[in-house]
């Protein structure tokens, strides 16, 4: 589970500050922790307090979000992510800001402005930013990259079973997502269904290997015995036992690996 993600609202508007915490509440790795509209009580706040992420306006009720900005450039010492959110249009005014810390420029007057598009765009950019804080390392990065890749070919072998009338509600359509995608990634001698899929799917899922091959069975068995022939082929164009009426769990996750991955 990632970590949770820290930010501080420096803000004036109590109605753009709801709209954040309304928004935050909702994503379980945001948490804001602390809002003020006053430069100085965010700096205040900063000396004894560490935050991720500062979402800061450029015009404040008291003092500026420039001003801060230079003081937390001057302040040295972990620099928190910084997302300028403001209504000024001045080139050199966002100029300045980006070349004192401010690590990402939303304009307010921006069509699709929202806080959850900011939010959106820190849970997107924060994280990488943080691995490359952390260590430059290429390793890293191509660590984060790998993880991306395996999120895109989680969601595409996800929706490839539900056009085949594989449901989210069976408890088997997580577990055959699972399978397909260990056998899509795996660069290694060939994966044994039964001694290498199912416990590590078990084990992933904190259950057994039988309930695994059961529901992983059981989800196919609908889905085939649901399924209308044409459209069942155009996804799954292999030959099975008609008298099954389903491929085996084997046939299933290695024929489908192969299927997506061509």
């Amino acid at each position: 589970m990632p970590d949770l993600i820290k930010l501080m609202l420096v803000e004036d508007d109590p109605q753009v500050c709801e709209s954040f915490r309304t928004v935050a509440l909702r994503r379980p790795g945001l948490a804001v922790v602390y809002d003020t509209g006053s430069e100085r009580e965010a700096f205040e706040y900063l000396q004894t307090h560490e935050v991720d992420v500062i979402i800061l306006d450029v015009e404040l009720s008291e003092g500026d979000g420039v001003s801060l900005l230079d003081s937390i450039e001057q302040c040295g010492g972990k620099k928190p992510f910084i997302v300028v959110v403001t209504n000024t249009a001045s080139s050199i005014t966002l100029g300045y800001m980006r070349g004192h810390g401010a690590d990402y420029i939303y304009r307010k007057t921006n069509s699709s402005y929202s806080a959850g598009k900011v939010l959106s765009i820190i849970e997107k950019i924060y994280p990488y930013q943080k691995m490359l804080n952390e260590s430059g390392s290429t390793d890293l990065m191509e660590r984060y990259n790998e993880e991306k890749a395996n999120e895109i070919t989680r969601k595409y072998v996800e929706s490839e079973l539900e056009k085949m009338g594989f449901r989210r509600k069976q408890v088997g359509f997580f577990y055959a997502a699972d399978g397909i995608v260990m056998i899509m990634k795996n660069k290694g001698a060939p994966l044994r269904v039964t001694g290498d899929i199912y416990p590590a799917i078990a084990e992933n899922r904190g259950t057994t290997k039988e309930c695994v091959e059961r529901a992983l069975r059981n989800a196919i068995e609908v889905t085939f015995a649901a399924g209308k022939i044409q459209e069942l082929s155009s996804c799954y164009p292999f030959p099975f036992d008609q008298k099954k009426g389903r491929p085996t769990n084997a046939e299933f996750l290695g024929n489908m690996a192969l299927r997506l991955q061509m």
